[in-house]
């Protein structure tokens, strides 16, 4: 039996996009991050530039990578709902087979275009427009907008249904040079991902997504101030939030861990990073407010962000002194990441 992903509360909100934002300032964030080119030698010391950029993956790639994710599962959610529609205007809709959907182009509903390819259904549930249990959709996304004004889509993505219930979903997905465009650049996902989510819209408009996502490994690729560069996250697992409105982004937030392997322009690093306490982001993706520790295998990091500006501090040696410290706009984060 079908069932929506979505679940409409009784009682709407009066301020809809405030109370979502105040939600989310209250998930954390667990990521990993790699920046700069230090390779932390024992008698290096961590100079303030270097820390800063370590700082700027450690609270911008995991985030994003997410963000990726869930834009594009949105998309391939819309281009489904649009198929059964279509389907639904031709006088033999309930002759077609579950075989029909295969390889069809779905013009995307902001814009742009999907091939879509659904296998592992009935004729019914093919042509309901809902995601359904044993269900397998393959998309190949060109220039694709879920809604008008949301975020363009390309490249591939494959999702396997595993569980379909009223107001939430249980997915595999399989990402091919799965890239969105943001506010900041663009960022391309490779690999392969278990998500749960579940979700909430208010009667103004207001959606409240919360994903749990797991993978053993993805490759996230980053277009962001002219600079292209690789990051491997590895054992990911992450919950991640986002506040929507007719498919526009309002704010998000993270918690979770993961271990972040990066191939820089400057240079490569691994490093473990752990937030303390809430994480939040605006509507163009940067941090609002958060705290993390940066650990590398001599040096510790620590960031705090608050009202437009990031501390920074290093503790050479990691024996709990803090050796040097800066403070810098949260867009020099923006600037120095990727």
């Amino acid at each position: 039996m079908s069932r929506s992903i979505h679940r409409t509360t009784r009682h709407p909100l009066s301020q809809p996009c405030a109370t979502a934002l105040a939600a989310l300032a209250a998930i954390g964030a667990l990521t990993a991050c790699g920046g700069g080119g230090s390779s932390d030698a024992a008698d290096e010391v961590l100079s303030a530039d270097t820390a800063t950029s370590y700082s700027a993956n450690a609270s911008l790639i995991a985030s994003d990578a997410a963000t990726v994710l869930d834009t594009s599962v949105l998309a391939a959610q819309s281009v489904v709902a649009t198929q059964a529609t279509v389907a639904a205007a031709h006088e033999s809709a309930q002759r077609v087979s579950a075989s029909a959907v295969t390889n069809l182009t779905v013009d995307c509903a902001g814009g742009g275009s999907a091939l879509l390819t659904i296998t592992g259904g009935t004729a019914a549930s093919v042509l309901n427009g809902q995601l359904d249990t044993g269900e397998i959709y393959t998309l190949a996304f060109m220039d694709c907008r879920g809604s008008a004004g949301a975020a363009v889509v390309n490249g591939a993505l494959s999702l396997t249904v595993l569980d379909a219930a009223a107001g939430g979903l249980t997915v595999t997905t399989e990402a091919t040079g799965l890239s969105v465009a943001m506010p900041r650049g663009s960022a391309s996902l490779n690999g392969s991902t278990t998500r749960s989510v579940s979700s909430t819209t208010d009667g103004n408009g207001t959606t409240l997504l919360t994903s749990h996502v797991t993978s053993p490994s993805l490759g996230l690729t980053t277009h962001y101030n002219g600079r292209t560069s690789d990051f491997s996250l590895n054992a990911v697992d992450i919950t991640h939030q986002a506040a929507l409105r007719d498919g526009v982004l309002q704010g998000s937030a993270i918690n979770g861990t993961y271990t972040l392997s990066p191939t820089l322009p400057n240079g490569s690093a691994s490093v473990t990073v752990a937030t303390q306490g809430g994480v939040s982001y605006g509507p163009t993706g940067l941090p609002i407010a958060g705290a993390w520790t940066i650990t590398l295998p001599r040096v510790a990091i620590g960031l705090s962000i608050a009202n437009s500006l990031a501390t920074i501090t290093v503790d050479q040696g990691k024996n709990g002194t803090i050796d040097r410290s800066v403070t810098v706009p949260v867009s020099r984060l923006a600037s120095d990441a990727g």
